[in-house]
C-alpha cells in the first residue's frame, strides 16, 4: 500500500486540549507562574501532526550476513531449490541458512555478474562483465575452457539478459540487442547467431503461453522463438519503456507506461496454474507491482525510493528484492505490516492496550500513540508537566493500565499518569515498573525502588508493601506478587513475604510480566526461566525451550481466550493453554515481524498487535500462510577428508571409512529452524535428531551401510527423504585365503610357543627349587646366628654363676626356660613359619633370659591388636629375634640414665601387618662406637641374613616385606632409642599360613 500521510483527529484533539486544561491549570497555580501556564496551553494547543506509514516487515541479507556484494544484479532459483545472486563482488548462493560465495578462485572468469537463468536440468547460467558466458552444474563452474559447447560461443559484447525454452535452449541478449541461440540438449550442442534476423530482446520467460518456444521482439514485430527459428506472432515490438502484457488468445500487446523510467521487469509464471499470477516494475524508486486482474494500474509499490534492480518469487511465495548497494531484501508475507512514526525519536514500542476503538502504543520520550485503523495520533506529555520532566529525556511509557472504572493509568520512567473524565493527574514517584488493580479504589504500583499502594482517584501513595526494586507487580488470590531482579516474592496482606524461588529454582529468575488466565492460574514471564503458571501456590505449567517456545528469555505476555502469547527475544510463541501438553505455534522474523524482539503483545480476536524495538506491527493471523516446502539437498561427502563427486552410491576401500556429510534443508520460510532425522542403517537402526547440517563416521568397520535423512521443518513439513548406499570394502586380511593362512601360520606359532612356554616353564621350576634351597640355607644360618657360641657361651655363664652363688632356684628356673627356648629354636626353623602367638611366646622366653642374665636391667611389653588371629595369622620364623636382640645388646645394654624400656607391638595397617620393635637405647650411631671396640660381628651377621631372607621372600612371593628402622631423637636432636617397622602384605601371610 502507498505510504499515507496521516493527521490528527480534530475532534480528538479538542477533546485532549478540554481534558489537560483544568488539571494543568491547577497544577501550574500551585507552581505560582503564568508564564509557565501560557506556555503549557500552547503546547497543548499545538500538538505536532504524526507523519506514519504502515509498511511491510523485510527480512534483510547484505555483506555482514556473508552475502558477497550488496549490489544485486540478478537473482533466479535452481532445481534443487538455492537461491542465486548476481553481485558486483561474485557470486552468492543461499540455502536459507548460510551463504556460499563463489569468485575467480573457483572458476568464475570475472567477479562482477549481470545475469543469472536456472535451467530445467539444474544448470545456472551465469554472465559475468565480460564477454563471455558460463554456468555452474553440480559443484563445478564450465566457461570456454572445460566445455566443448561453450567453446563456439563468440561474443562480442557483454550478455544483458539470460533466459530459456522448456529444452533448455538458452537465449542470449547482449548490449546492442544482439541475439544468440545455445541449444544444449540436441545433439552435441549448436550456437546459432542470430543477428540476421535483426535486433532482437527477449521479453518472456519460458512457459509463459505453455508453448515450447521463447517470445522475443524486433523493432517492428514479436514472434517465438523455437529452434532457432522465428514464427511471426504480432505486428508491433514490445515497448521498451512500458510494462507489457500479452494475450494470447487474440494476439493483443497491452501495456501500462511507467512513471519513471524502469531498470527491468519481472515476470513470476504459476506453473501449476498455468497462468502469470505477479508482475513487477523494477525502478530506482522501487518495485512498481501491477494489478494482474485488470491490468491498468499499478496495485502497489514496494521499497520506495529504493534502486530495485531485481525481484524474484521463490517457491514458498517469499518476495525477494535485489537493490543497487543495499543487498536484498526478503517479504515473507505482506500480511504483517509496520507502523513507523516519522515524528518520532524512537520507533520501539514498550506497552500496548485498547481504549475503546483506539489501540494505544507507549513508546519514548514521553510520547505515547493512538491508532484507529490506518490513523495515527500522538500525544506528547512533556509539555504538560512541570518543567522538572526533560523534553530530551527518553521517559519511556512502559505500563498501560485500564481499570474496571474505565480510567486509563499510565506509567512512564519519570512519573504515573491518570486520565480520567474528569482530568488529568499526574505523581513524581519513583520509575514505573509495573501497575496492577488492587480493587476499584487502590492500585498496586512497581518502582524502580519500592512497591506501593496508590489511590486511584488522587494518584496519593498510601503505603509501602516492599521496601526495594521492584520488576514487576501483580494482585493475586490476596497477596502481592511482586517480581524482582533476583525472582519472584510473595507478600501477604498482613506483611510477611515469601521468596518462591527458594521453593521453585524457575522462579529464581528475573521477572518480567504477569498474566492470568480464565481458568485462574498466574503466568510469570521470566528471563531465563521461561513461563511459570501458578495457582494455589503450585506450578501448574512451565513453559521452556524444552516444551516448544522459542527462548526461556520471555519479556511479555498476553491471555487471550485459551491461549498465553508469550513474547520473547526470539519471536512470539502461541501457546494452547487448554490443553495437558500446551502446543505452542511460533512467530518470527521468518514470518514477516521486523524484530524477534517482543516488548508487548495485544491480540483482538484473530488480530495480534506486536510492540518491538521496529516498531508496532499488526497481523491477522487466520490470514498468515504457513505454506512452506522443505527441500533436503546433499551439499557435500567427504571421504578421509578429501570431497567426492555427488553420486547415488558409494563404493568404498576398507581405509576409507572415515566419511563426512553435509547437507541442507531448503525452507526460506523457517529461518533455520529446522529439525534432521537420520540413521544409519547397518551401523544402527533406531533414528536419532540433530539441528547441526552435519553427520560424521570416523571409523566404519566393513560392511554395507545405507544413509537415510530427513528434514523436518518450522511448520512440520517433511522433506524429501535422501537415501544413499554406503559399500565398505572388506579388507585382505578378512579374506577366506588369508583367513587360511592366518590359521595356518598360527598354529604353528602357537607350537612354537608352546615349547618356549614349556622350556621357560621348566626353567622358572628350576630357579624356584633353587630359590627353595636358597631360602632353607639362608634360615638355617639364621638360627646358627641366633643359636651363636656366644649367646650359649653367656647363658651358660649365667648358670655358672648361679650355681656358684648357691642360687639353686634361678639356676633351675634359667635351665628350664634355656631349655624350652632350645626346643622352640628348633621347632621353629624346621616348619619355617610361626604363629603370632607362638612368635610372642618365643620372644617372651627369650627377652625373660636376656632379662634375668642382665639383672633386670630394663622392662619390655608387647602388644597384640585385638583385630589379629593370633591362631591363624603366621609369619616367617625367626625373623623378628634378630632385632630384638639387637635392641637389647646394644640399645638397652649399655643406657647410663634411666631404665630401659622394650616395647614389641603387633597391628593392623590397612591390608598389611605392622611389626614393631622400639628401644628407649642409646641409639645405632652410639652402639656402633661400642661396636668398634668389642667383638659383636656375630650380630651384624645376623641383621645382614635376616635382610637376605626378606629379600628372597620377596623374590619367591611377589608381595614386598618392607623394614624402615626409624632413629628416634628428642628436641635437641639427641639419640633417644630406635624403632624398627616391618610391613608384611597379608596377600604373602595368607600364603604362608
Amino acid at each position: 500500500m502507498p505510504a499515507a500521510e496521516l493527521r490528527p483527529n480534530p475532534l480528538y484533539r479538542c477533546f485532549l486540549i478540554v481534558t489537560y486544561i483544568p488539571a494543568t491549570i491547577k497544577r501550574v497555580l500551585s507552581f505560582g507562574s503564568i508564564q509557565i501556564l501560557f506556555l503549557l496551553l500552547l503546547g497543548c494547543l499545538f500538538l505536532p501532526p504524526v507523519l506514519s506509514a504502515q509498511e511491510y516487515s523485510y527480512v534483510y541479507y547484505n555483506t555482514r550476513d556473508g552475502l558477497a556484494g550488496s549490489t544485486i544484479y540478478d537473482m533466479c532459483q535452481d532445481k534443487d531449490g538455492f537461491i542465486w545472486f548476481a553481485t558486483e563482488a561474485g557470486l552468492s548462493r543461499f540455502d536459507g541458512t548460510r551463504f556460499k560465495n563463489f569468485t575467480t578462485a573457483d572458476g568464475l572468469p570475472e567477479v562482477e555478474i549481470l545475469k543469472l537463468y536456472a535451467d530445467h536440468q539444474g544448470r545456472v547460467w551465469i554472465a559475468p562483465f565480460k564477454n563471455t558466458i558460463c554456468y555452474y552444474y553440480q559443484g563445478k563452474i564450465y566457461t570456454s575452457a572445460n566445455d566443448s559447447l561453450l567453446k563456439k560461443v563468440k561474443l562480442n559484447t557483454v550478455i544483458t539478459h539470460i533466459t530459456g525454452d522448456k529444452e533448455d535452449n538458452i537465449f542470449l541478449c547482449s548490449v546492442g540487442h544482439d541475439a544468440y541461440l545455445l541449444q544444449t540438449r540436441k545433439g552435441p550442442g549448436k550456437f546459432i547467431d542470430l543477428r540476421a534476423h535483426g535486433r532482437l530482446f527477449s521479453y518472456a520467460q519460458p512457459n509463459f503461453f505453455d508453448r515450447d518456444g521463447l517470445i522475443v521482439s524486433t523493432s517492428d514485430s514479436t514472434f517465438i522463438l523455437a529452434n532457432g527459428k522465428l514464427q511471426f506472432w504480432s505486428t508491433g515490438a514490445l515497448p521498451l519503456k512500458a510494462f507489457v502484457t500479452l494475450h494470447d488468445y487474440d494476439h493483443k500487446i497491452k501495456y501500462i507506461k511507467l512513471p519513471v523510467e524502469s531498470l527491468n521487469a519481472y515476470i513470476h509464471f504459476d506453473a501449476e496454474k498455468k497462468q502469470t499470477q505477479t508482475y513487477f516494475a523494477l525502478t530506482n524508486h522501487g518495485a512498481w507491482m501491477v494489478d494482474t486482474l485488470h491490468f491498468d494500474h499499478f496495485e502497489e509499490i514496494f521499497l520506495k525510493e529504493k534502486q530495485v534492480n531485481s525481484a524474484l518469487i521463490d517457491n514458498e511465495r517469499n518476495i525477494w528484492f535485489g537493490t543497487g548497494g543495499e543487498g536484498v531484501y526478503k517479504l515473507v508475507s505482506r500480511n504483517f505490516k509496520t507502523y513507523s512514526f516519522k515524528d518520532s525519536k524512537t520507533s520501539e514500542i514498550f506497552s500496548l492496550t485498547r481504549h475503546g476503538q483506539a489501540m494505544l502504543a507507549g513508546t519514548g520520550f514521553n510520547r505515547m500513540y493512538s491508532i484507529v485503523g490506518s490513523k495515527v495520533d500522538s500525544i506528547d506529555f512533556y509539555k504538560a508537566f512541570s518543567g522538572s520532566v526533560n523534553q530530551t529525556s527518553s521517559n519511556r511509557l512502559v505500563s498501560i493500565k485500564k481499570t474496571s472504572a474505565g480510567n486509563l493509568v499510565l506509567g512512564f520512567d519519570l512519573f504515573l499518569f491518570q486520565k480520567n473524565a474528569s482530568g488529568s493527574l499526574v505523581n513524581y514517584v519513583f520509575p514505573i515498573k509495573s501497575i496492577d488493580e488492587i480493587d476499584a479504589q487502590t492500585l498496586l504500583v512497581g518502582t524502580g525502588r519500592n512497591v506501593i499502594r496508590v489511590r486511584e482517584k488522587d494518584l496519593k501513595v498510601l503505603d509501602t508493601i516492599w521496601p526495594y526494586r521492584s520488576t514487576a507487580v501483580s494482585y493475586y488470590n490476596d497477596s502481592f506478587y511482586v517480581g524482582t531482579v533476583d525472582g519472584l516474592h510473595v507478600v501477604s496482606k498482613d506483611g510477611p513475604s515469601r521468596f518462591l524461588g527458594k521453593d521453585f529454582p524457575s522462579l529464581r529468575y528475573r521477572t518480567a510480566c504477569f498474566a492470568r488466565s480464565a481458568d485462574g492460574i498466574l503466568w510469570t514471564a521470566t528471563y531465563g526461566g521461561g513461563v511459570v503458571g501458578m495457582k494455589d501456590n503450585r506450578i501448574i505449567g512451565h513453559l521452556t525451550t524444552r516444551q516448544g517456545i522459542s527462548s526461556d528469555i520471555c519479556r511479555s505476555l498476553f491471555v487471550y481466550q485459551n491461549y498465553l502469547w508469550v513474547g520473547t527475544d526470539k519471536g512470539i510463541n502461541k501457546v494452547d493453554i487448554s490443553k495437558p501438553t500446551y502446543p505452542v505455534h511460533r512467530y518470527s522474523t521468518s514470518d514477516g515481524l521486523p524484530s524477534d524482539i517482543i516488548n508487548a503483545i495485544y491480540v483482538d480476536s484473530s488480530r495480534v498487535y506486536v510492540g518491538s524495538p521496529a516498531g508496532l506491527t499488526t497481523f491477522d493471523e487466520k490470514q498468515v500462510s504457513d505454506y512452506s516446502r522443505c527441500d533436503l539437498r546433499v551439499l557435500d561427502i567427504s571421504v578421509s577428508g578429501l570431497s567426492k563427486r555427488l553420486q547415488p552410491a558409494y563404493e568404498l576401500g576398507y581405509n576409507d571409512n572415515n566419511l563426512r556429510i553435509e547437507f541442507v534443508a531448503i525452507s526460506f520460510k523457517s529461518g533455520g529452524d529446522i529439525m534432521y532425522r537420520y540413521r544409519l542403517k547397518g551401523l544402527k537402526d533406531s533414528w536419532d535428531s540433530t539441528r547441526q547440517n552435519q553427520l560424521e563416521y570416523p571409523s566404519l568397520p566393513s560392511g554395507n551401510y545405507q544413509l537415510e535423512l530427513l528434514a523436518i521443518n518450522k511448520f512440520g513439513v517433511v522433506s524429501n527423504p535422501v537415501i544413499i548406499p554406503f559399500l565398505i570394502d572388506t579388507p585382505y586380511w578378512q579374506a577366506w585365503w588369508f583367513k587360511i593362512l592366518v590359521v595356518g601360520f598360527a598354529i604353528g606359532l602357537t607350537a612354537t610357543l608352546v615349547a618356549w612356554r614349556f622350556s621357560i616353564v621348566q626353567r622358572r621350576e628350576k630357579e624356584k627349587i633353587g630359590l627353595q634351597q636358597k631360602i632353607h640355607e639362608l634360615e638355617q644360618l639364621a638360627l646358627l646366628s641366633q643359636m651363636n657360641p656366644h649367646f650359649i657361651f653367656n647363658c651358660l655363664n649365667s648358670i655358672q654363676a648361679f650355681i656358684i652363688n648357691n642360687d639353686v632356684e634361678k639356676t633351675n628356673q634359667y635351665l628350664t626356660e634355656f631349655a624350652y627356648l632350645i626346643r622352640q629354636t628348633m621347632d621353629s626353623a624346621e616348619k619355617g613359619v610361626i604363629s603370632i602367638g607362638q612368635e610372642v611366646r618365643y620372644l617372651t622366653r627369650y627377652i625373660e633370659l636376656e632379662k634375668m642374665r642382665f639383672g633386670h636391667s630394663f622392662e619390655y611389653t608387647i602388644e597384640t591388636d585385638v583385630q589379629i588371629d593370633q591362631v591363624n595369622t603366621c609369619l616367617p620364623s625367626m625373623l623378628l629375634q634378630p632385632y630384638v636382640e639387637n635392641s637389647i645388646r646394644h640399645g638397652i645394654r649399655h643406657k647410663r640414665n634411666g631404665q630401659g624400656v622394650l616395647e614389641i607391638k603387633f597391628q593392623q595397617s590397612g591390608d598389611q601387618l605392622l611389626c614393631i620393635v622400639e628401644d628407649n637405647g642409646i641409639g645405632r650411631e652410639s652402639a656402633r662406637q661400642f661396636r668398634s671396640h668389642l667383638h659383636v660381628e656375630y650380630q651384624s651377621k645376623g641383621m645382614t641374613l635376616a635382610a637376605a631372607r626378606v629379600k628372597a621372600l620377596n623374590r619367591q612371593y611377589g608381595e614386598p616385606v618392607v623394614i624402615e628402622i626409624i632413629d628416634k631423637t628428642d628436641q635437641e636432636q639427641r639419640p633417644t632409642g630406635t624403632r624398627v617397622e616391618i610391613y608384611f602384605p597379608y596377600k604373602m601371610l595368607s600364603k604362608l599360613s
